[in-house]
Parts: C-alpha cells; sequence; structure tokens
C-alpha cells in the first residue's frame, strides 16, 4: 500500500469458536472466489450497520473512496452462542438467505469486503477516531480494553509515535455492512 486510506474502519480480529485466524482469512477468500465478496462478522455496539453504512457513503461523497476495512490480530480467542448464520439484511427489516457456502458464526453483523490482504507495517498511530464520545481523539488511545472497532480518518498532524503493526486490510463494498440472523 503506497498510499495510506484517508479513512478507514478498523477492527480487532482473532481466533474465533475454534478457527484459528489463518483459517477465517482462508476461508473468506474462498468466499470471495465464490461470491465476488466476503462477510467478516462481529458483535457489539461499536460501528453498527447503520452507522457503518452511513460512514462509508459519507466518506464516498465528499473523498470518492470508500473506507478500507482494517483488521489487527489480537490473540484473544472468542466463543459464541449464536451459532451459524443463515440470513442478512442490508436494513434489519427484510432478511435474505445466504447462498453457500458462507462462513459466518456467532456474530451479530458483518462488514461486507473483497480484496483482503495483508499490510507489514500499518500506522495506526497516525489516525484519530470518528464519531461518539471520543470524536478526534487518537486511535490508539481508543482501541484499549474490551473496545474493539472505530470509524477513524487520517490525521497526519498528530504528535505521536509511527509505532507499526501488521494488519490485514480490505476494501469496503456496497452494503458495506449487514444485519444477521441464524434463524427467522
Amino acid at each position: 500500500m503506497n498510499k495510506l486510506p484517508k479513512n478507514i474502519i478498523v477492527m480487532k480480529v482473532g481466533p474465533h469458536n475454534d478457527m484459528s485466524l489463518n483459517e477465517i482469512v482462508f476461508s473468506k477468500i474462498e468466499e470471495e472466489k465464490i461470491h465476488g465478496k466476503h462477510f467478516w462478522g462481529y458483535s457489539g455496539v461499536f460501528c453498527t450497520p447503520k452507522a457503518t453504512q452511513e460512514f462509508c457513503k459519507k466518506c464516498y461523497e465528499e473523498d470518492k473512496v470508500y473506507p478500507t476495512l482494517i483488521l489487527v490480530e489480537t490473540k484473544s480467542s472468542y466463543k459464541s452462542i449464536i451459532g451459524k448464520i443463515d440470513y442478512y439484511s442490508v436494513d434489519s427489516k427484510e432478511y435474505i438467505k445466504f447462498d453457500y457456502p458462507v462462513q459466518l458464526q456467532g456474530a451479530q453483523f458483518s462488514f461486507v469486503a473483497k480484496k483482503i490482504s495483508v499490510i507489514d507495517k500499518f500506522p495506526l498511530s497516525k489516525y484519530k477516531v470518528v464519531g461518539g464520545k471520543n470524536d478526534g481523539i487518537p486511535l490508539l488511545d481508543h482501541l484499549r480494553f474490551r473496545v474493539n472497532k472505530s470509524f477513524a480518518t487520517l490525521n497526519d498532524h498528530l504528535n505521536v509515535d509511527t509505532r507499526y503493526v501488521r494488519v490485514l486490510a480490505a476494501e469496503l463494498v456496497p452494503p458495506y455492512s449487514v444485519w444477521l440472523k441464524s434463524k427467522l
């Protein structure tokens, strides 16, 4: 990646329901070969589908580029009781059955992306949070403890260290994020 993306959605990712991160990434690559995109499941209160859709649309209106999904590895393993996901919705009202195979389990929502790749040196310290009570603070100050997702924008004026981390990056594609259900 020669030029840093102006806007990103960052999320911590790791082992999930007895799958290693490498196995999950492989499943997403296979998913994309079949569907032209992949679904990256998540849960929680940050970056809900409606907020994600609005953030992506705003970024595109301003810069003609969608945000980049940045996935930062965490060693924390996550177990979910939600189970396999069969349905998705772009508006939380009408649900559609997934065309299989799609590897999703234990999530409330999913980012929709393509072209997953590895970036060996990514400067998270050059970004600040967009939205919420931490709007404008350095991204690394926000991504602590149980906070695992955020909208962020590049801020070359931040006077912070330039620690680089290895990340996965993917292009977000419409509808950017969807609601999930295991059963109707």
